[in-house]
């Protein structure tokens, strides 16, 4: 049986009694010199209903139209099998907005190469032209961050969730106001009374890791320690007890673990005994996550308001703002409490 013949956009004209630039403008929406009346509109509407057309998106796009396509390309491995991993609220967010908005996504795959190493350009040229505009997530090194810069001068519409700053300082970005958060739980110990602090950072010179640090520094209460939390050990914890510590910023929670083991095997509790903060918020079913005093990341609404802002570029919308920074909710949990009675008498 031959195969049946694709439906075209001719068809519909035909069907329609139009012209096939009417046919054309009223997939893409862009009227531009045609202005087509609601009847002629539903006219074409039902033709393509009556004959099963589909469009071809390729096509329409390189013919300067928008598909309504938007791709989500990662520069690590971020799709998550569980509701507890680290992006899955940023990849629900991206999803609700797309649909809410009208626009399919587009999960780019083949820009991963040996060792899992992604590039944009891996195949020779840009893939993501694909799509109309692209949301971006996750690490990036020197060579990803030259890489991007071309793609914006290319003229290639993108969006990164989280603060990345590239070559060129043109990339449009939805963050997190970590700055802020640290220092506001910083100044909820201070209120405590506590004065003397240490922060235990990794070597991370991610700009999310430099924000933190620099909401911690703008409240002038002590150093940064620097170290990979594996490094983190008793005989260190002891020698921070004994120098009259009593509050530990913990920039995750993987410093949290080890400090909460140290403090189990030494019999210490917080805030009986000392205080800490972690600079975020593990994810865990309801029941089973950590309740010390954090602040809670709005990784949902950072995924909607990255798909709001790309949509909007799309539209050519003027006066919109390239960086926008959503504030945190601060979490007061178990981990913090006044000043220990005998630090207050030594």
């Amino acid at each position: 049986m031959p195969e049946k013949r694709r439906v075209t956009q001719k068809d519909v004209a035909l069907r329609a009694g139009v012209s096939q630039a009417i046919v054309s403008t009223v997939l893409t929406g862009r009227e531009g010199r045609i202005r087509i009346n609601k009847e002629t509109r539903q006219r074409v509407l039902q033709a393509m209903r009556e004959l099963g057309y589909t469009p071809n998106i390729a096509a329409q796009h390189l013919a300067g139209g928008m598909s309504r396509i938007l791709g989500v390309f990662t520069y690590e491995s971020v799709f998550p099998t569980s509701r507890k991993d680290f992006y899955y609220p940023f990849l629900e967010g991206i999803e609700e907005e797309a649909s809410r908005l009208d626009f399919d996504l587009l999960l780019h795959t083949r820009t991963v190469g040996e060792g899992n190493r992604r590039s944009i350009y891996r195949s020779g040229s840009n893939r993501l032209v694909i799509a109309d505009g692209t949301l971006l997530l996750g690490f990036m090194d020197q060579a990803h961050r030259e890489e991007l810069a071309r793609v914006i001068a290319e003229g290639h519409p993108c969006v990164f969730i989280g603060r990345r700053e590239i070559p060129g300082g043109n990339l449009a970005y939805v963050t997190a106001d970590y700055t802020a958060a640290t220092r506001q739980l910083v100044e909820h110990l201070l209120a405590l009374g506590h004065r003397r602090f240490v922060y235990m950072a990794e070597p991370s010179q991610q700009e999310s890791a430099l924000d933190r640090r620099q909401g911690y520094q703008q409240t002038g209460v002590g150093g940064v320690v620097v170290f990979e939390p594996a490094e983190f050990t008793l005989a260190q914890f002891k020698g921070l007890l004994r120098a009259g510590i009593t509050a530990f910023v913990l920039e995750n929670d993987r410093f949290a673990r080890k400090l909460q083991g140290f403090m189990a095997e030494l019999g210490l509790e917080a805030p009986r005994d000392l205080s800490y903060i972690v600079l975020g918020d593990p994810l865990g079913e309801e029941d089973s996550a950590p309740q010390w005093t954090s602040f809670e990341i709005p990784r949902q609404e950072m995924g909607r308001e990255a798909v709001r802002l790309l949509v909007a570029h799309l539209l050519g919308r003027i006066g919109l703002p390239k960086h926008v920074s959503l504030p945190c909710t601060l979490r007061l949990g178990n981990s913090s409490g006044p000043l220990p009675q005998r630090s207050r008498a030594g």
